[in-house]
C-alpha cells in the first residue's frame, strides 16, 4: 500500500508524527501553590526539536452591548446594537523543559518530562486600578489591557475560574509545546486549571480570625392570616407587652377570621457575613411574631414549619454600575415542602421568637459556589434569598422571604502584612469547587 504522505508548511512528513500527551496532577489548584505534570513526547523516528515548553496562561473575557448614535434612514430612527469584548491576560508564564542544539536530532524513543509550575497570588493585570479612565473613554475607544509589569502587594488577586451563558469567562490552561526548526509548526496540547484564588487579609488585626460576629439582614412583613372558628380574639395597641387596662376584646361570631400580624425574618450568617467554599455554611434563621397582639382565649399559639428554602443567587453586575445586575444565577442549597415541623417559641416577652434552621439542617454546602470577584467590567457578588412557610394554630399558609447578602470566599488566606499564604483553616482536599458555568 502507499505510504501516506503529509505535507506540513514545508516539510514532508510520513504519517508517524510526533506524539505528544500532557497530564496534569492537580487540575484544581489554589492561587500561590504549584500545579505539577507531566509532558510526554514518543517520536518514531529522529526528528530536530528546538525547544519544547510549558505554558501557563489565564485571561478573561468580558462583553457588553453598546449602541450606536442613533441615524434615521428612510423615516425611520434606529441604532445599532454591537457586543463589545474585552481580553484582559492575568497571567503568562513558560517554562523551558528542553532545549535543543542546532541541527541536533533527538532519537526516536519516549522522553517524559515532568514539570512544575508556581501559581502566583496577584494578577497581572492592572486594569482595575485605572476605573476613572476606562469610565471615561469604554464608551469612544476600545479597551487594551496592558498587564502590570511588576506585581506588589495590594494589587487584585487571580480571579477564580469562571463561566457563565453570556459568554463571559476567566480560564486558565497549561500548555505544552514543541517547537520544530524554522519555526515551520509547532506541536501543542492544552489542559484546563480550575484556579481558586486567595482571601486578603491583615493577620494583624485582631479582629479578621473572630468567625463568631454575626452579620446579616431582617425583612418586615405585615401577613393576614385566616383563622378557622376563631371564638374570641383580643387586640393590644401599641408595645406588645400585655398590660389589662389596654386590652379590649369583642367577639367575632363568623366562622372565619382574618387577622394581620406583624412579622420578622432575620437571616444571620456567622464569620462577620463572610462564607468559604471549603466548609459548609451556617446559618441562623429566625422567625419573630408579635403574637401578643392576638390572645386566644382557649389555646397557646402553635407555630407550625410548612416549607423553607434556601437560594445561593449570583449575580454578576458590571464595575461600574453595581447595582444593577445584567444576570443572575440561582443555585439551591436547601428546598422543603411539606415539612409539617411544630417548633416552640424560644421566648415568650415581648413577640415569639422561633429558631427555624436546627429542625430542618445544620449545615449548607456551598463547595461548587464560585467566590466573589471583580473584575474591570465584571462585579461577581452573592445574595442568600430565603424563604420561609409556616401557619398558626391551623391557619391557611403564608410565607416570608428575606435576602442577605453574603462574600462567598476561598478560605485559602494571603497575610498583607507578611506577603505569604496563612496555614489553612479548612480541608481543601472536601472543595469541590469546579468553576463550571453557572445556570441562568
Amino acid at each position: 500500500m502507499k505510504k501516506i504522505m503529509q505535507y506540513s508548511q514545508g516539510m514532508i512528513w510520513h504519517n508517524n508524527k510526533p506524539r505528544l500527551s500532557l497530564s496534569v496532577d492537580n487540575s484544581i489548584v489554589t492561587a500561590g501553590s504549584p500545579v505539577s505534570g507531566i509532558v510526554d513526547l514518543e517520536l518514531d523516528r529522529p526528528i530536530i526539536v528546538d525547544a519544547i515548553t510549558v505554558r501557563f496562561r489565564g485571561i478573561s473575557m468580558t462583553t457588553e452591548l453598546k449602541y450606536s448614535a442613533p441615524s434615521s434612514y428612510g423615516g425611520y430612527i434606529s441604532a445599532q446594537q454591537n457586543e463589545v469584548k474585552e481580553w484582559h491576560v492575568h497571567v503568562d508564564l513558560t517554562t523551558m523543559l528542553f532545549e535543543g542544539k542546532r541541527d541536533a536530532a533527538l532519537p526516536s524513543g519516549r522522553y517524559r518530562l515532568p514539570f512544575i509550575v508556581n501559581i502566583p497570588i496577584f494578577s497581572r493585570c492592572d486594569c482595575v486600578t485605572r476605573l476613572e479612565e476606562y469610565r471615561s473613554r469604554r464608551h469612544t475607544h476600545l479597551w487594551t489591557c496592558t498587564g502590570a509589569v511588576s506585581r506588589t502587594v495590594g494589587d487584585t488577586p487571580l480571579p477564580p475560574s469562571y463561566e457563565d451563558k453570556r459568554g463571559q469567562y476567566v480560564r486558565y490552561e497549561i500548555m505544552a509545546v514543541v517547537d520544530l526548526p524554522r519555526k515551520v509548526e509547532k506541536i501543542s496540547l492544552v489542559r484546563n486549571v480550575i484556579v481558586i484564588p486567595v482571601t486578603l487579609i491583615h493577620a494583624s488585626d485582631p479582629g479578621w480570625s473572630n468567625f463568631s460576629r454575626l452579620a446579616g439582614a431582617t425583612s418586615d412583613d405585615s401577613l393576614t392570616f385566616t383563622f378557622k372558628k376563631v371564638r374570641e380574639i383580643s387586640f393590644q395597641d401599641g408595645p406588645t407587652r400585655q398590660t389589662d387596662g389596654r386590652l379590649r376584646s369583642f367577639i367575632i361570631p363568623q366562622s372565619k377570621s382574618h387577622v394581620q400580624i406583624p412579622t420578622k425574618l432575620q437571616v444571620s450568617i456567622a464569620n462577620d457575613g463572610q462564607a468559604s467554599i471549603m466548609e459548609p455554611l451556617k446559618v441562623q434563621i429566625l422567625i419573630h411574631l408579635q403574637a401578643n397582639k392576638i390572645l386566644w382565649a382557649d389555646r397557646p399559639v402553635n407555630f407550625t414549619l410548612t416549607s423553607m428554602s434556601v437560594v445561593m443567587k449570583s449575580l454578576t453586575s458590571r464595575l461600574t454600575d453595581i447595582e444593577k445586575p445584567v444576570s443572575v444565577a440561582r443555585n439551591i442549597l436547601y428546598q422543603g415542602h411539606a415539612l409539617d415541623i411544630p417548633l416552640r417559641a424560644e421566648s415568650a416577652s415581648g413577640s415569639l421568637g422561633f429558631r427555624l434552621d436546627p429542625d430542618v439542617f445544620t449545615d449548607l454546602d456551598i463547595s461548587k459556589i464560585v467566590p466573589s470577584f471583580y473584575l474591570l467590567n465584571l462585579y461577581h457578588h452573592h445574595q442568600l434569598e430565603v424563604t420561609v412557610g409556616f401557619s398558626l394554630n391551623g391557619s391557611s399558609n403564608r410565607t416570608v422571604s428575606c435576602v442577605c447578602p453574603i462574600k462567598v470566599i476561598s478560605g485559602v488566606d494571603y497575610d498583607l502584612d507578611t506577603e505569604r499564604l496563612m496555614p489553612p483553616r479548612y480541608n481543601t482536599g472536601q472543595v469541590r469547587f469546579k468553576g463550571e458555568v453557572l445556570t441562568l
